[in-house]
C-alpha cells in the first residue's frame, strides 16, 4: 500500500510540473506576445497539410499563395506559406523555412529538407527537395515539375527517392512522431523507401458546380527501411533490435516484404457545390486506383500457427467513393461530415502499402482535419483489402450554448460533438462518440482545442482525452 501511494505521489508531482508549465507556455504566448503566439505556435508546431484519401485538387506552389513579411517570418524560424500572398506574387524564387522541415524518425535519426521553388516561365514551376538523415547518412532528393496550359489543364511531373509512410494522409504528423519518439519513447510512424517517376493531368472548370480530375500514371519501386537501434535522445543506452518496418508494421502479420516494382494508375473525379457566404459546401469523389507488378514478388504472411507463408503479389483494382460536406446553421452553429465506401477487386494477396488505412491516433495531442480522423483507433489495426465504410460526424454549437450563462459567455467556448463509425469486411464495426471545448485561448490567440473520447470496439470500452491545435 506504501508503495502505491509513493508511486502515485511521484505520478502526481510529474502531472503538475508538466501541467504547470503547459499552462505557462500558453499564457505566454497568448498574453504576453499576444498576436505573435499563433505565430509561434505554427513554426515550433507547423499545420501539416492534410489531404483526405484520392483527392484530385491541385499542388499549389508558393507563387500562388504567400502572406505577407512578419518579425516571425524568415528563411530559418518562418512559417510556411499560406494565403494571401501580397509581397510575393512576382518572384520568381522561394525557399521554404527550415525549421518546421527538422523532424526525428527511428529510421533517420534526425532528418531536415531543403525546399526550394523556382518560376521558370510565367506558368511553369519547379519544386526541388533534399532531404538528408543524419543517422543513416543518406541524401533523398525529388523534383517536381508543374506546367500550367491555361486555366484548365495542368501537367506535372514528379521523380525522386523519398521515405513515406504506409498511411500517406499521413497517420503519423512528423512533428508529432518526433516528439513521441524523443520524450516518450513511443515509435509510431511505421516507414518504407520510394523511388518513382510520376506524371499527372489536372483538370479543373467551375461553372455550376466545381469539377476536378486527376489521371495519373507512375513507376514505383518501394524497398522495406529498418529502425535503427540507437536513435533515441535521452535513452541512447536503452536496448533495441534491428526492426524492419515492412514485415511488422505495429504487430501486422500480412503483406510485408522486401522490394516490389509495380505500375500503378489513378483517377479521381471531384464534383463540388458551395455558396459565395460559405455558408454549405458538399463535395462528391470518385476514385479508381489500378496497380500491376512488374515481377511476381512473393509476400510474407504468417498464419495462426506463426508460420511463413509466400503469396504471390497480383493486380488489383481498389475503388472508392467518398462525400464531404459543410452547412452553416447560423446560431445553430455549423455541421460538418465525412464518409466513405470502397472496396478492392482481385484482393487475394496485396503488399501492405498497398491496404487501405485509416487516419487513428494514439497520442495525446489531435493535428490535421479533426473531421477526417479517429480520435483513439490504433494505427493499422483495421487496414483492410476488403471492402470498408467509415463515417464521421461533427456539429459545432460554437456559443450558442453559453449565450444564457454570463460568466461563460464571456469566454466564447465552442461545443464540440462528434461521431465516428468504421466498418471492415470480417471485423465488428468500431464506433466513437466524443465531446469538447473549441475556441479556447485569449485574444486573437484560440487555438486550442480539448475532446473527451470513448470508443466501442466488441466488448473494449475506452476512455481518454485529446488536446488539438486549430489554426
Amino acid at each position: 500500500m506504501l508503495n502505491f501511494l509513493s508511486k502515485l505521489n511521484f505520478l502526481s508531482k510529474i502531472y503538475l510540473v508538466h501541467l504547470r508549465r503547459s499552462i505557462f507556455c500558453f499564457f505566454f504566448c497568448a498574453v504576453i506576445l499576444k498576436g505573435y503566439g499563433q505565430k509561434i505556435a505554427k513554426t515550433l508546431a507547423p499545420q501539416y497539410q492534410w489531404e483526405y484519401s484520392y483527392s484530385a485538387a491541385l499542388p499549389s506552389t508558393p507563387f500562388d499563395s504567400l502572406s505577407p513579411r512578419t518579425p516571425f517570418q524568415n528563411w530559418a524560424l518562418g512559417y510556411a506559406w499560406e494565403k494571401p500572398f501580397p509581397d510575393r506574387s512576382n518572384k520568381k524564387f522561394y525557399l521554404s523555412p527550415i525549421l518546421p522541415q527538422i523532424n526525428f524518425n527511428r529510421v533517420q535519426g534526425f532528418e531536415a529538407s531543403l525546399i526550394a521553388n523556382f518560376k521558370l516561365k510565367l506558368h511553369t514551376f519547379l519544386e526541388a527537395t533534399l532531404n538528408y538523415g543524419f543517422y543513416d547518412r543518406v541524401f533523398r532528393p525529388t523534383l517536381a515539375l508543374r506546367k500550367d496550359f491555361n486555366p484548365q489543364h495542368t501537367l506535372t511531373l514528379q521523380a525522386g527517392n523519398e521515405l513515406r509512410q504506409f498511411n500517406q494522409s499521413p497517420a503519423i504528423v512528423p512533428r508529432a512522431n518526433s516528439i513521441n519518439n524523443l520524450f516518450f519513447l513511443n515509435n509510431y510512424a511505421k516507414l518504407y523507401a520510394s523511388r518513382f517517376f510520376a506524371l499527372s493531368h489536372y483538370y479543373s472548370e467551375k461553372k455550376q458546380f466545381n469539377f476536378k480530375l486527376k489521371n495519373n500514371l507512375s513507376l514505383v519501386e518501394n524497398s522495406a527501411a529498418y529502425n535503427s537501434p540507437n536513435t533515441y535522445l535521452f535513452h541512447p543506452n536503452r536496448p533495441q533490435e534491428k526492426e524492419i518496418n515492412t514485415i511488422s508494421p505495429s504487430g501486422i502479420s500480412f503483406g510485408g516484404f522486401n522490394s516490389i516494382s509495380q505500375i500503378e494508375h489513378e483517377l479521381v473525379v471531384q464534383f463540388g457545390r458551395e455558396n459565395t457566404s460559405n455558408t454549405y459546401f458538399s463535395h462528391l469523389g470518385i476514385a479508381i486506383k489500378s496497380s500491376v507488378p512488374l515481377n511476381n514478388p512473393q509476400l510474407l504472411h504468417i498464419n495462426d500457427s506463426a508460420t511463413n507463408i509466400r503469396k504471390i503479389y497480383k493486380p488489383y483494382t481498389h475503388w472508392s467513393l467518398q462525400h464531404k460536406q459543410l452547412i452553416v446553421f447560423g446560431d445553430l452553429g455549423q455541421f460538418k461530415s465525412f464518409v466513405q465506401l470502397g472496396g478492392f477487386i482481385k484482393n487475394s494477396a496485396l503488399p501492405f502499402t498497398d491496404l487501405k488505412h485509416f487516419n487513428g491516433n494514439e497520442t495525446s495531442v489531435m493535428r490535421g482535419a479533426y473531421l477526417e480522423v479517429f480520435g483513439l483507433l490504433p494505427y493499422y489495426k483495421f487496414s483492410t483489402n476488403g471492402n470498408y465504410f467509415q463515417g464521421h460526424l461533427e456539429h459545432n454549437f460554437k456559443g450558442g450554448l453559453w449565450q444564457k450563462i454570463p460568466l461563460l459567455k464571456i469566454l466564447d467556448f465552442h461545443t464540440i460533438v462528434s461521431f465516428k463509425t468504421l466498418y471492415t469486411q470480417g471485423r465488428n464495426p468500431y464506433q466513437e462518440l466524443a465531446i469538447g471545448l473549441g475556441n479556447i485561448g485569449v485574444g486573437k490567440t484560440r487555438i486550442l482545442r480539448v475532446d473527451l473520447f470513448k470508443s466501442l470496439h466488441k466488448q473494449e470500452v475506452n476512455t481518454a482525452i485529446r488536446v488539438g491545435l486549430v489554426y
